[in-house]
């Protein structure tokens, strides 16, 4: 049999040549929805995987997505996109469609403050998906600031992976309490022990810790200072 991509003849499961698998079989749409199913699925590697190992160990799978074991492991960049996305179908589908407000005089209203921050709220309810996906970049900023052992890029693999992971925490707390996933507290509390327990130094827990609050608190400022940012620029472009 000759092989798919080289064309060299052989009677291997793998080409000797090029390593193409032998007798692949054409996409189909069932073939399709196989291999998204056992993508998702399988608790072996892929989307499971990275669920179930980053709540019983994230540390290691975060040195050996780093070390360049990612054969099991789902991507960090898609596997927070993915739960962003999740997040969005669950909010989507417990929205409820509340009667117009009667109109009332209300002096905070009118305030500079009011207005900014309504605007930055309005600005994240439609932007969502993109806002929280880029928030891995000050994410990875102050995580490299505080633990130095990776580089910048290999901050925001880490970041995904603790954001992501946040975030299907923060999927399943709104089902039961509707906080919005920017300010719900069990997202913050599982960003903590996420990054604890990544970064966690067994010589100096202490310190990890006392780094790791840090990194909690001004992630928590930048997002913060973000909404606030935002609110402005839509309230002078009004």
């Amino acid at each position: 049999m000759n092989c798919i991509s080289c064309n060299h003849s052989h009677d291997e499961n793998y080409c000797p040549k090029c390593g193409e698998r032998n007798g692949v079989e054409k996409i189909t749409f069932i073939s399709t929805l196989q291999s998204v199913f056992i993508t998702f699925s399988d608790m072996d590697k892929g989307f499971l995987f990275n669920i179930k190992n980053l709540i019983l160990d994230p540390k290691k799978i975060t040195e050996d997505y780093i070390k360049g074991q990612r054969k099991k492991i789902y991507n960090p960049i898609s596997f927070l996109i993915i739960a962003v996305t999740i997040f969005l179908f669950v909010n989507s589908l417990l929205k409820t469609h509340n009667p117009a407000p009667v109109k009332e005089v209300n002096t905070f209203s009118n305030t500079l403050s009011y207005k900014i921050s309504y605007g930055g709220g309005i600005f994240i309810k439609k932007y969502f998906k993109f806002f929280w996906v880029f928030t891995i970049l000050p994410f990875a900023l102050i995580t490299k600031l505080f633990f130095k052992r990776y580089n910048f890029i290999e901050h925001i693999a880490i970041g995904s992976f603790i954001i992501a992971q946040a975030t299907l925490v923060g999927t399943i707390s709104y089902v039961f309490l509707k906080f919005p996933i920017i300010y719900d507290p069990f997202v913050y509390i599982t960003l903590f022990w996420l990054t604890y327990r990544t970064f966690k130094n067994k010589k100096n827990k202490a310190e990890t810790f006392g780094l790791t609050f840090t990194t909690i608190l001004l992630f928590f400022f930048l997002v913060f200072a973000s909404i606030v940012t935002l609110g402005y620029i839509k309230f002078l472009l009004e």
